[in-house]
Parts: structure tokens; sequence; C-alpha cells
């Protein structure tokens, strides 16, 4: 039986998606007896309140198609259930359930995985929601508007984008001076029965931060 538990859950591996954390999301095999036993078998997600939510792939709706370039106060209620935003409410509801945006890539990791390849925007979103929450929304629209209107979403992402990169060229650039040697054990993912040095930089970043939480 399949959890969703603390090795599965956005803190451990974010919905941005880098190579180092996509090969454990990846669809279960194709053969059909393997999709078989996917699709029957009983999957566990664990909400922020503690809450266990048991499904099969029948249970879950297609990949919603929503857009929030007209509502980042929505998208930033609508991201996780571990913040004070959460209202209880999402487009995607398993069961009755509301599912914060932050948990469909491992919902849709065990059913309709194809369409929601071809649908999933978590990494701009996730880049957005990050700098609304850094401080006030006023302050976000002043950042992001040009002589007093509001950017496109377009190009709020793009400068999200290039800022993340910049930052994440400063901290794969400290790693290296402050860890010397140890980088490559330190920075490092396993693929199989084999260990490989972490080349994205954002997942590096991240790794970064958590060993500073230690």
């Amino acid at each position: 039986m399949a959890r969703l538990d603390a090795a599965n859950t956005p803190d451990a591996c974010d919905a941005t998606l880098d190579s180092s954390c996509a090969e454990s999301l990846k669809a279960p095999s194709s053969d059909s007896e393997s999709v078989a036993h996917a699709t029957d078998e009983i999957r566990h997600l664990k909400l922020g309140d503690g809450t266990e939510v048991s499904f099969v792939v029948s249970d879950v709706p297609d990949p919603v198609a929503v857009t929030f370039k007209q509502d980042i106060p929505r998208l930033n209620a609508m991201w996780d259930d571990t913040s004070p935003y959460w209202r209880e409410e999402s487009v995607l509801t398993i069961e009755g359930r509301p599912i914060p945006i932050v948990y469909w890539p491992h919902v849709y990791r065990y059913g309709k995985y194809s369409q929601w390849q071809g649908t999933k925007t978590n990494s701009p979103l996730q880049d957005i929601v990050t700098r609304y929450r850094q401080s006030t929304p006023e302050d976000f629209w002043k950042e992001f508007s040009v002589n007093g209107r509001a950017m496109k979403f377009t190009r709020i992402v793009d400068k999200l984008r290039r800022q993340r990169s910049i930052s994440n060229d400063d901290v794969v650039a400290r790693a290296h001076e402050e860890y010397g040697d140890a980088f490559n054990s330190l920075f490092s993912y396993r693929k199989g029965d084999e260990v490989h040095a972490m080349r994205n930089k954002s997942a590096i970043a991240r790794r970064y931060q958590q060993l500073k939480k230690q």
C-alpha cells in the first residue's frame, strides 16, 4: 500500500520537479499488469491538518484547466494547507476534500499522469506564491508594475525566474566555497543504486538551505 508521507511531501520534493526529484514522481510502469495494479491500489494522502485522504485512480478527476493569471490572491489561497492563507477551497477535490495545488503532482502520479504532464504549471506558480508571501500584496504590486499598471502574468514569471537564477548562482558559489571537497557528497542524490552529484542549481540551493537548518 503506497503512502504519500514525509519522504514524498512538498517539503522533501517540491513542485518544481527538478531532475533529482522528478525521478521519484514518475508514473508507474506502463505494462498492463502494473497499470492495473496501480489503478486498483488504494493511495493515501496526508493533508496539512493531519487528515488522511484515501483514494484510487478513479476518484481523481482529470487535471483541471484553471488559470490564475488574473487572480494571484486566489492562487495564494489555494496553494497549500499549511499556511494561514489556506481557505479550504480548491478546484481539485477528492472524496469531497479540497486538495491544495502543492499536492497535485503527487496525486496525478498515480493516474492521468500524461494529461498532468501536458498541463502542469507548478514551477512558475510556486515562484509567484513565494514572492507574494515575502511581503505585502501592496509591495508585490509595487515591484511588478510599470507606470502604475500591473505587469502581465508572463512578465512577472520571467522577472522572478531571472531573480531566482541570480540567487541560485550566488548560493551555488557559496556552497562550493563553504563545503569544498565535501560538496559532491553533500549535494548528491540517489537514482536506483547509483549516487549522482547534483547539477540543478535550484536543487543545490534547496539542499543548501536544508543543511543550514540542521
